[in-house]
This record gives structure tokens, C-alpha cells and sequence, in this order.
């Protein structure tokens, strides 16, 4: 095929790129690492052309979406040197939309915050310096509800992040604006933070894979925190294959044996065999208005069966009591955990607010969350004497780990135990994503989830339908192998009508 030609790196009308000589088969929209390194190791694209193309994507769809708060003013830079260098390392040109809350030394993380507009890091948060040693590119930051504390997908710096299938409804959160951007194809994966189900919901809602790790091989270098024991970073992609290749340069303490375990797990038989645990008691009750989404949800689990797994539904001990009695600890911990990361570098270069208390007097956040900033305020002043924050903070995961171990280690030996990520559809924007209680149970655990998409409801105006696997410490691969057995054999990701293929003038 004939080489690319691209006129300079211009928005071109903001109808995508023209080019002068031939067209390869290149696709932006529902790319994968792997098609982008074979159009690479073929000559039909360069990186640099690669990454105009997303840049191109931003300025022409992102208008409606409003999911992405900083571009990376060097990409195309940074693009034009990786073409000079062989295309051998495993995130080789792989664009990258990070949630602006996690540090990148050459963008602002503003945690969504117009208190937080100067926060200028010294230095790229960990997983952020792991990908770009893998050769990949920080695209943009991405938009999220500000201090990731709601689900809704607003922030007073981003604005209202609106959903990819439907825009008069929200994104989830907090990571909304990474799972939009990754789901309309304006970059090729996405980096979330998940606290209490901040990676899971918006992936859900936007169609797309997450993967929640195992709590203790979580890397929060460089994160602004909410509850650092509970606060995981991880993978947002179209594809489990995806989520899995950035998977081993997010996880802490990763070894060469661990990511090759990781990518053994890609395996297109990964249900034969399998035993799943469906917990019969964090599924909705059937109605006449959820109709389309139990369609999906029985649809997938006959799928499950027919790819030769062994699908069987349980209850969850003490299932009411994991409800009632425990909590997220995000109220208890925000405050001392923010100060202390605002406190990580000098404020001589950028100015940046130092506190949490300097947050507060600052008033530079979305009205709509005072209330919320101020309760938080006050629990991370008393918790060591608040009751409910120290059961949580020393009886709850162990006892909830026990409760999935007596599903997961019983009579019948489960790979893993499913339910809906979310127990509902989606909410009209400026809404709280609803139906959120599942998500709690791998927070609350510190156990890994992953979700995905079991299929489109079939009304309409379809909208994806997102199951949770949770498993073993540590065991990310049998969630992943799962996984991959499904998606290889039922393809149910349905690519956005509102972000197609941009056309290209030949």
C-alpha cells in the first residue's frame, strides 16, 4: 500500500484529515493496540499520523460530549519521535486519555476543580510513567466529577460530561469523561480511578471493559486520593484484549512472569469449563419496565452456557448485613489524605492550594458539592473516634472476604461470582447513576472486578448493559480469561452513531 500523506497537522474544517496521496484501511473508530501496531509494522500509518487522527476526533465530537479537559499540547511532538525510533515496546504509540486525576508532569491535574487549575505535579504519577516507558502517549486528561466524589460526570473546571449512546443522559462517574472519550474512539484506552465503583459505572454506561485490580497491587503514586484504602487506577477500553496489554504496566510490584500470566489469559475458550456464581440476590426484581434489561442479562447468561460454562445461581451470605452495616470510608479519609498529597511538591512554580482546608476557603468547586466537602470535613477531623469508621476500617473486609470465599471455596469450587454492574439503565444526565450497589462489594473487599458488556437492549434507543465478575485476590487473569471467552464469540459492543468514522477526502 501506498504511504500516507497528511497536509501538516491542521484541523482541517473540523471534518477530519485530508490527506494527498492514497488512503490506507487504517480505522480511528473502534481501533485496537493490536490493529494500530499492524498498520504501524506495515507502513499504512505513522504515529504521528495516528495521533493527528484522534486529535481530529477531539476537535470534531467532543463539542457534545465535553469529556475531555486538557490536550497534550506535545503529542503530536512526542509522536514524531517515536517514529524515528523502532516500533518494538509493547504501548508503542498507544493514545491514552488519562482521568485528570492522576498526575502527568506536563499537564495540570485539576481533579475536575477550579480550585485546583494551578495543581501543576513535578512529576508523573507512577502508572502514567510505566506507559510512557512502554512507549505510549498521553493524549489528553479527561473530565470527572470533581474530587471523584459523585457519580454524576460534572465538575466546575470540565463542566457536564454527557453519555456516548444517549447525550440527554450521564456518563457515570467518577471516571465518566475516560470511559466517554475511549467509547466515541477519541483515544485508544482510557486510565480510571476507582474508589466505590467510579471505573465500573461509567463503563458500563459507555459499553466499554474496566477492570477494578486487586486492591494491594494498586500503584497510587501520583493519585489525588479519596480513600487510599479503597482507591484503585485501572483500565477503560473496547476490548478486554486492551484493558489486559495496559493492565500490566498499571499494576504495582508487576513482574515479566505476572504480565505474561496476565496475557495467557486471553483465551478464546476461557468458558469452557468454567463454574459462575450468580448472585441471585443482587439482581432487580423482574418487572414490566426493565423488561429490555433482563433481556441482556438472560441473553448473556444463555450465551455463558452455550460457550460451555457452568452458570448457577447463589445467594451471598449475610448479603443484608454487608449492605447495612458497612460503609465507604471516602467521608473519613479524603481530608488528611488530600492535604497530604497537595503537600507532595513545592508550590514556588505553579501556586497550588496546599490543603484541604485552603480547598474549602477557596470555594473554587461546584456549589453542589459544599455540602458534600463539608461533611467530609468534619468526619476526617473525628474519625479515630467514630464507630462506624473504625468497623469499617478493621472488621469489614475481612468479613466480607469471607462471605464471597464461602461461595467461592463451597461445595462447588466458582471461578467467579457475577452480577449486574448496575441494576437498572441509565439516568437522565445531572442525575446520580442509580442501581450502584453491587459495585460496593470489591471496594469493600479489596477483591478484583472486572465488567463487561453482555449486549445492547434491544428498544428504540439501545443502550449497553454492563455484567460484573469478581474473584480471588490477585486472580485478574481467570476474571480476564472469563471474560475474553465471552467477547471472542459474542461480539455485543455496538460502536456510538454519534462518533462514527470521521470521512477522508482522497
Amino acid at each position: 500500500m501506498a504511504k500516507l500523506s497528511v497536509i501538516s497537522s491542521l484541523f482541517v474544517a473540523g471534518y477530519g484529515l485530508v490527506f494527498t496521496g492514497s488512503v490506507n484501511a487504517f480505522n480511528w473508530s473502534e481501533a485496537t493496540i493490536d490493529s494500530l501496531h499492524n498498520a504501524l509494522k506495515k507502513k499504512e500509518v505513522s504515529c504521528e499520523q495516528v495521533v493527528q487522527g484522534y486529535l481530529d476526533r477531539i476537535a470534531q465530537f467532543d463539542k457534545q460530549f465535553n469529556s475531555i479537559i486538557t490536550i497534550n499540547p506535545q503529542a503530536i511532538t512526542e509522536a514524531q519521535a517515536l517514529d524515528k525510533q523502532p516500533a518494538d515496546s509493547p504501548m508503542y504509540c498507544v493514545p491514552i486519555i488519562v482521568k485528570d486525576n492522576i498526575d502527568t508532569a506536563d499537564m495540570p491535574t485539576t481533579a475536575g476543580a477550579i480550585a485546583l487549575k494551578n495543581n501543576q505535579p513535578s512529576d508523573d504519577a507512577q502508572v502514567v510513567k510505566n506507559l510512557r516507558q512502554q512507549g505510549a502517549i498521553i493524549l489528553a486528561k479527561s473530565n470527572l466529577d470533581e474530587f471523584a466524589i459523585a457519580v454524576r460526570g460534572a465538575s466546575s473546571f470540565g463542566g457536564q460530561t454527557h453519555n456516548v449512546y444517549h447525550l440527554e443522559k450521564g456518563p457515570g462517574g467518577s471516571s465518566g469523561g475516560s470511559a466517554t472519550a475511549v467509547s466515541a474512539s477519541l483515544g485508544m484506552v482510557g486510565l480510571g480511578s476507582d474508589t466505590g465503583g467510579s471505573i465500573r459505572i461509567p463503563a458500563s454506561l459507555a459499553g466499554l471493559v474496566g477492570i477494578r485490580p486487586t486492591h494491594a497491587l494498586t500503584d497510587l503514586r501520583g493519585v489525588v486520593p479519596l480513600s487510599p484504602t479503597q482507591d484503585t487506577v485501572g483500565p477503560m477500553c473496547r476490548t478486554v484484549r486492551d484493558c489486559t496489554y495496559t493492565l500490566r504496566y498499571t499494576e504495582n510490584y508487576s513482574t515479566p512472569e505476572r504480565q505474561q500470566q496476565l496475557l495467557s489469559a486471553l483465551d478464546e475458550k476461557g468458558l469452557s469449563g468454567a463454574k459462575i456464581a450468580m448472585i441471585k440476590g443482587m439482581f432487580p426484581a423482574r418487572n414490566d419496565q426493565n423488561a429490555d434489561y433482563w433481556k441482556v442479562i438472560d441473553d448473556a447468561v444463555a450465551r455463558m452456557r452455550a460457550a460451555g460454562a457452568t452458570v448457577e445461581e447463589v445467594s451471598l451470605p449475610e448479603q443484608e448485613k454487608i449492605a447495612k452495616d458497612y460503609t465507604s470510608l471516602s467521608r473519613y479519609e479524603l481530608r488528611d489524605a488530600m492535604t497530604q498529597y497537595l503537600s507532595g511538591w513545592s508550590s514556588d512554580k505553579d501556586n497550588h492550594l496546599r490543603s484541604y482546608d485552603a480547598i474549602l476557603q477557596s470555594k473554587g468547586y461546584d456549589p453542589a458539592s459544599d455540602e458534600w466537602l463539608k461533611l467530609y470535613n468534619q468526619a476526617g477531623k473525628d474519625k479515630e473516634k467514630d464507630p462506624v469508621y473504625l468497623r469499617n476500617l478493621h472488621g469489614r473486609q475481612d468479613m466480607i472476604r469471607a462471605q464471597i470465599h464461602r461461595v467461592l471455596d463451597g461445595a462447588v469450587r466458582f471461578d467467579a461470582i457475577m452480577y449486574p454492574t448496575l441494576t437498572q439503565l441509565n439516568v437522565p444526565v445531572g442525575k446520580n447513576a442509580e442501581g450502584r450497589a453491587n459495585v460496593g462489594l470489591s471496594p469493600f473487599s479489596g477483591l478484583p472486578a472486572i465488567t463487561f458488556p453482555a449486549g445492547m437492549t434491544q428498544s428504540s434507543s439501545p443502550e449497553p448493559v454492563g455484567i460484573e465478575l469478581l474473584g480471588r485476590e490477585f486472580d485478574e487473569p481467570t476474571l480476564i480469561r472469563l471474560v475474553y471467552g465471552y467477547e471472542a464469540h459474542n461480539p455485543v459492543r455496538v460502536a456510538p452513531d454519534l462518533a462514527p468514522e470521521l470521512s477522508v477526502n482522497k
